[in-house]
């Protein structure tokens, strides 16, 4: 992977979407949808969903609570 590409965008009247890839991204991609947050603590609410989003994919469960990382609290 040789990047991450994050953009702003608007729908149109459709609700529809559009964007070009850039080529060193390849012609396969990930797409995560947030909605835009627009009030005054948007940076703290976009920490909040980004938190939920890796709570919700079971990052905290799968790899910070196995055996292997453990290893780091005898140091």
């Amino acid at each position: 992977m040789s990047g991450v590409l994050r953009i702003h965008l608007t729908a149109d009247a459709s609700h529809t979407i559009h964007f070009v890839l850039p080529p060193e991204m390849g012609n396969e991609v990930d797409v995560i949808v947030f909605p835009r947050l627009t009030s005054k603590s948007t940076e703290q609410q976009e920490s909040q969903v980004l938190a939920q989003l890796m709570d919700e994919s079971g990052f905290e469960k799968n790899i910070l609570n196995s055996a292997e990382e453990d290893c780091w609290n005898d140091l």
